[in-house]
């Protein structure tokens, strides 16, 4: 079956066309953002924030779509757009894997909505 994770991603208007690009070099990410996604809502927080989740998803760079993404993140945490300042405030990304401490988090966008949360269950 392999490994799995959760995956939210929250992209700022601002920041949606460099977002885009990704696709023109990648269809693959296109579909996995647009068509095999979880939860899609273009309009996340009432300012045009594009986010979207994946639940159950194998999140390997060995795939041509999640290697695009996480291209862009790069990017994103480079702070390598000019036209742009502080591009972290741009984007969040939050990928939480199968085992308790394989967890990466980037970006400051929704950070008090898109967010890991602990709790007791019993």
């Amino acid at each position: 079956m392999g490994y799995r994770s959760s995956v939210a991603l929250a992209i700022s208007k601002e920041l949606m066309p460099r977002f885009l690009t990704v696709f023109a070099k990648c269809p693959e990410a296109q579909a996995m953002v647009f068509k095999d996604h979880d939860r899609m809502d273009e309009d996340y927080d009432g300012e045009g924030t594009f986010f979207v989740y994946w639940d159950h998803v194998k999140w390997y760079t060995s795939y041509p779509e999640v290697e695009a993404i996480e291209n862009f993140l790069a990017d994103c945490e480079l702070d390598d757009f000019e036209d742009l300042d502080n591009s972290y405030e741009h984007y969040r990304f939050l990928r939480l894997g199968e085992d308790h401490d394989d967890l990466d988090m980037m970006g400051h966008l929704c950070e008090y909505d898109i967010r890991l949360t602990r709790e007791l269950s019993f």
